[in-house]
């Protein structure tokens, strides 16, 4: 009976991983394909100096004001991909416009979809202000943030 349950997990495994490669080999697939292809994806700038760019754009509903929602995010510090992570949650919740986030997160985030990835880039007036966590005083934040539940 165990060896059948292993068995099963293991095929059950190997089918997630199947379906993970099979959705990269077609986001390549249409990277390639794509009007934007070699051209480099601009940031907007939002009030405030909030500069962000959806790397995913969700599917699910909008993000609402005053309304709960569950995020996964990584802070870094100097730059997106390689700087040092400052802190990272994978289940965050909180309400949307109502202050209990950095300003930066509570602009930024507007529009953003469920099932959406985005990068903000939040200078000090709209984050921490000159006080250093981590990134040192008054530097910019790096945040990758996914919306898991709106």
């Amino acid at each position: 009976k165990n060896a059948k349950q292993s068995q099963s997990k293991n095929e059950k495994a190997q089918s997630v991983e199947s379906k993970l490669s099979q959705k990269k080999q077609q986001v390549k697939k249409e990277e390639q394909n794509s009007p934007q292809k070699g051209k480099q994806m601009e940031y907007k700038t939002l009030r405030k100096g909030i500069k962000y760019i959806d790397v995913v754009v969700g599917r699910g509903p909008i993000v609402q004001d005053r309304k709960k929602l569950r995020v996964k995010y990584v802070l870094r510090a100097k730059n997106h991909m390689n700087g040092k992570v400052i802190d990272s949650s994978s289940n965050f919740g909180f309400r949307l416009g109502k202050g209990e986030v950095i300003q930066g997160w509570d602009i930024g985030m507007e529009g953003m979809r469920q099932g959406g990835i985005r990068r903000l880039i939040v200078p000090m007036q709209a984050g921490y202000g000159n006080r250093d966590i981590g990134a040192g005083r008054g530097a910019d934040l790096y945040f990758e943030i996914s919306v898991l539940s709106c």
